[in-house]
């Protein structure tokens, strides 16, 4: 597998950034924080999902990233952009958080397409998971220094062997043993808690002889249980005969006394009836002769009417006379009185012109027609004088008359005393109507109580004849209340013995199904016992199984460290001699996998700095090498992240030699350092720069042949 192009947008540092990687011996430089090594997790995150991804995934977002919305929702969202080369085919992987797509070489249509559908079939592709991957295709920082005797034997040999994924053995090996100690512990509870067959066989016989002898006497209950409820229903036929005569008894007894409380009621009602009837007739009897002496009460009552319509017809008349008497004198006192004020008028009118007649004097002129008063003045006042003194004695006159008018007349008081004595004999007559209309109400109420009395006279012979009946049917029946109470009493207590045998027998009963369980549980417990016996001995079986695993996996992590080590020699072996130009040609590593260099078939035990960083990278290389021989992969890539970090200047030298010498075997080598002087072992170079006013990375490629050419990818 190699790698051919990345582009980032809005991944951490890299708003937008296009990377080309070339065959060959590649470096990508940059400072600490620049994005070197997001980079590295950029491929991981395209090729296996956000499982890549370093922290928090919301944080992996570059911060100053514009919001996604609207048209330009697609250019700001995260998006990653790998394309690889494996086995000559070109695979182009689109991934984002939440989506990812896969095409093969320049094809339009996505070949799979979502995340899950992606990893999936990038891992069938390369052949490995993503921790395959990172210990395969890469080293990580300071992993060259796990290789070197400085950390120890344990370290380094821990360091290979999770680097190899054997690691998970001792994990198993755990699992077993918590496993056996877990089947242990329960296989000593079990064995504790299991008892002896005897002891249950025992308490079964128990059991079993129990249930018989309760059986025994729950058969006996039943046996008198049985006796009684014959009994009982002998009693209960007999008695359900005389309920029957009781009821009959009892209802013919009610209606006797029904008869008997209708017969004396309805005779105290006839003895009031026939007081009442007498005081009645004697009332009427003694109103009726005050008011028409023999003549019965419609007769009277006839005549009474007679009189009182023609009294009224003499009253109306009397009023109509009355009326118009008074009509007469009231027109001459109307009369008389406008006589009087019309005088009474004249002379005021008189008395005013004399007035004004004595302001004037002699030769005045008159007011009257203007002309100048001579003579005729005295004249003229004497005629006033005159006139007023007769106008006086008319006045006077009027005076009287109406005086004499305002009395009423004899006429008038005549019609109205007539009239007043008519009304007083209607009153009369009225007053008689009334009482003879109430002696009619007591005639007919005197009646009605003789009605009454016919009908109760014929409810009392009907209620003597009920309550004869009554005693004739009591008297049929034979009915003996002290005969009814003594078989009451022998009924109620058969009943009571038929009911203390069933709760005898229910409560035998339910201690025969007591004992009954107890005996299944017991027969319940042999099976279990059985069966606890047979899970005894499969716990057994599992805790044997468990040692033989816990050995099994022991001798195997033996035989593991021990595989390993020659295979890993060979292959170290090999590189050290390409990179040694054959001057050692063989390692061998001891158990801890300490390496020793040959020398013409001798170990070298003290060997110089820089071979020793041969001897170190040659061991991660075989490392390398080895997972993907087992991963079933052709070892073409190799990603050294941060390998120089402890080394010097002339050792780094000796480094970049070495891995320029390796180009036969690995197609891409790509080195990630924060050290400026790697640059120039290179033969593409890959600057990664970051711009603290933007926040974001930039990256810039060169050649070898063109080293002082550059250009910026970024925009």
């Amino acid at each position: 597998m190699k790698l051919r192009s990345l582009t980032l947008q809005y991944f951490r540092q890299h708003a937008s950034s296009h990377i080309t990687f070339p065959d060959g011996l590649v470096g990508v430089i940059g400072s600490n924080g620049s994005g070197k090594t997001t980079i590295v997790e950029a491929i991981g995150f395209a090729l296996y999902g956000s499982r890549a991804l370093r922290g928090r995934v919301e944080d992996v977002r570059t911060r100053n990233a514009p919001l996604k919305s609207g048209k330009g929702k697609r250019e700001h969202e995260l998006r990653v952009e790998l394309a690889l080369e494996h086995e000559g085919v070109i695979f182009r992987i689109e991934r984002t958080l939440n989506d990812a797509t896969l095409f093969i070489g320049g094809e339009a249509q996505p070949v799979a397409v979502g995340n899950r559908d992606v990893s999936q079939r990038i891992s069938g592709i390369v052949g490995m998971s993503h921790d395959e991957f990172l210990s395969t295709y890469c080293t990580e920082q300071k992993g060259l220094e796990f290789l070197s005797g400085k950390k120890g034997a344990t370290e380094r040999e821990k360091f290979i062997v999770r680097m190899m994924g054997y690691d998970r053995l001792e994990e198993v090996q755990d699992q077993i043993r918590s496993d056996r100690k877990e089947k242990r512990a329960v296989l000593s509870g079990v064995e504790s808690s299991l008892g002896t067959r005897e002891e249950i066989e025992k308490r079964l016989e128990q059991e079993a002889a129990e249930l018989k002898e309760i059986r025994g006497r729950h058969s006996e209950a039943q046996q008198t249980l049985q006796k009684s409820e014959s009994d009982f229903a002998v009693l209960r036929e007999k008695m359900t005969k005389l309920e029957e005569l009781k009821a009959r008894y009892t209802k013919e007894r009610e209606i006797y006394q029904q008869a008997k409380v209708r017969l004396d009621e309805r005779t105290r009602r006839q003895r009031d009836l026939v007081d009442q009837v007498g005081l009645a007739e004697e009332e009427l009897v003694r109103n009726l002769k005050a008011l028409s002496g023999a003549a019965s009460v419609e007769d009277a009552l006839n005549g009474v009417k007679m009189t009182l319509a023609v009294e009224r017809e003499a009253v109306k008349a009397k009023a109509d006379e009355l009326r118009k008497s008074e009509l007469v004198w009231r027109e001459a006192l109307s009369k008389a009185t406008a006589e009087r004020d019309m005088a009474r008028a004249q002379y005021a009118q008189l008395e005013k012109r004399i007035t004004n007649t004595g302001k004037l004097e002699d030769g005045a002129e008159c007011p009257t027609c203007g002309q100048e008063l001579g003579e005729s003045f005295e004249q003229v006042k004497k005629h006033f004088q005159t006139e007023q003194r007769e106008l006086a004695k008319k006045v006077r006159d009027f005076d009287k008359v109406v005086k004499e008018s305002s009395q009423e007349p004899e006429s008038v008081k005549g019609a109205r005393e007539a009239l007043a004595e008519r009304e007083r004999v209607v009153r009369g007559v009225e007053a008689k109507l009334q009482e003879l209309q109430m002696c009619a109400q007591l005639q007919q109420r005197v009646e009605a109580l003789k009605k009454e009395q016919s009908l109760i006279a014929s409810e009392i012979e009907l209620a003597t004849t009920h309550a004869k009946e009554a005693t004739a049917r009591m008297t049929d029946l034979r009915f003996s209340e002290e005969d009814y109470l003594r078989e009451k009493g022998a009924f109620d207590a058969a009943q009571r013995l038929m009911e203390v045998a069933r709760l005898q027998r229910v409560r035998l009963e339910g201690e025969v199904n007591t004992k009954l369980a107890l005996v299944e549980r017991s027969k319940g417990d042999l099976v279990a016992f059985d069966g606890r016996v047979i899970e005894l001995e499969k716990l057994r079986r599992e805790v044997r199984i468990c040692d033989e695993c816990d050995r099994i996996v022991t001798d195997f992590r033996k035989y593991v460290n021990v595989s390993i080590r020659p295979r890993m020699a060979e292959l170290a072996s090999e590189y050290l001699a390409d990179l040694t130009d054959g001057r050692y040609s063989a390692v061998e590593l001891e158990d801890d996998f300490t390496p020793t260099v040959m020398e013409d078939g001798e170990a070298k035990r003290v060997i110089s700095g820089g071979e020793e960083d041969i001897l170190n990278l040659c061991m991660r290389i075989s490392l390398s090498h080895m997972l993907a021989e087992r991963a079933g992969q052709h070892f073409s890539l190799l990603i050294l992240d941060e390998v120089f970090g402890s080394l010097d200047e002339g050792r780094r030298g000796n480094v970049l030699s070495l891995l320029e010498k390796l180009r036969n075997r690995f197609e891409q080598i790509i080195i990630i350092t924060h050290l400026e002087d790697v640059k120039d072992g290179v033969q593409h170079l890959i600057q990664v720069e970051y711009d603290e006013v933007s926040g974001s990375a930039y990256v810039r490629s060169e050649e070898a042949s063109e080293r002082d050419l550059s250009y910026v990818v970024n925009l």
